[in-house]
């Protein structure tokens, strides 16, 4: 095998290793080490309250993904298109459509960290929502938002300033 051979076969085999690889869905490595760092409460309320159902990195197991590319997407999917245990459970799309008025998304958009909030506070953990303190609520969406990606200040979003971090642009 020939110098230019060679070349074109580990340049070959570089990409394809690269196209090969698996990203995996949710928080990226980077956002999750920060949101752990900048999060601490949050990461572990997350831990014990949201990743049974929304997975380690927020990239849904049995609940929709809440964290990287595919999570807090401004307006809800249609659930009927979801591979989720949850959509599929007959209980579940019941008592859903027990709560929601015909016509009317699963939930509000989400375009803000109150936005999040509120969501989060009514609806989550879904079995027993509502039964964390405010401050608990308040630490899981800095750790949801810091490892999701967004923009979140220094000091870390409360009601002051909630409703001026952004989500999704």
């Amino acid at each position: 095998m020939n110098l230019g051979s060679l070349c074109r076969t580990t340049l070959l085999l570089g990409t394809l290793a690269t196209a090969c690889s698996v990203t995996p869905r949710g928080a990226n490595d980077v956002n999750l080490a920060i949101a752990r760092d900048k999060a601490t409460q949050g990461a572990k309320v997350y831990e014990r309250d949201c990743a049974s159902c929304h997975g380690q990195r927020g990239e849904g197991v049995t609940a929709p993904p809440i964290m990287g590319s595919d999570g807090l997407p401004m307006y809800p999917s249609d659930p009927s298109q979801s591979t989720l245990a949850a959509n599929t459970d007959p209980a579940e799309q019941q008592l859903r459509q027990q709560l929601n008025p015909g016509g009317m998304p699963s939930r509000p958009p989400f375009k803000t960290a109150q936005d999040l909030y509120e969501y989060t506070r009514q609806k989550m953990p879904s079995k027993r929502a509502g039964t964390l303190s405010t401050e608990d609520y308040w630490a899981v969406v800095n750790f949801m938002l810091v490892a999701h990606g967004a923009k979140v200040p220094d000091k870390g979003i409360d009601t002051g300033n909630a409703r001026e971090v952004v989500i999704n642009q």
